[in-house]
């Protein structure tokens, strides 16, 4: 029967981490935990995120689409949409600020995909005039 600390079958590459860890006493432990918890729910981004709700259209591979923007920043937004895209790919979006009767327009980069959409990193943002 093996044992619960039997680490024979984890990953080679797991193997420190958790010789580390086993050796950490138990307030080490406790102080690691709670450290983990509260740097996993800092918001690490340069410019914090604002909720909105701005519906964005957006070029990728010369087709349109379109979403909602659920927040934005200074560097970013986030872009619900059901649409198959990929990290790194390029899009083209405009976009009206509530109030505003001139668009925004950025060319912008995925950087990271979720279910329901994807983020973007603007990488040039203008504004017509």
């Amino acid at each position: 029967m093996a044992s619960g600390n039997d680490r024979s079958n984890s990953a080679p590459d797991q193997a420190p981490l958790s010789q580390f860890l086993d050796n950490l006493s138990i307030d080490d432990q406790r102080l690691l935990s709670r450290l983990l918890n509260s740097w996993e729910k800092r918001d690490q981004r340069k410019n914090p995120r604002m909720p909105c709700r701005i519906i964005t259209e957006f070029f990728v591979n010369d087709q349109e689409q379109k979403g909602v923007m659920r927040n934005i920043s200074l560097d970013g937004a986030f872009i619900e949409s059901r649409h198959d895209l990929s990290v790194n790919q390029h899009i083209a979006q405009s976009f009206f600020f509530p109030n505003f009767e001139i668009p925004i327009r950025s060319n912008s980069k995925i950087v990271w995909i979720a279910s329901r959409g994807f983020g973007v990193q603007f990488d040039f943002v203008q504004r017509d005039t």
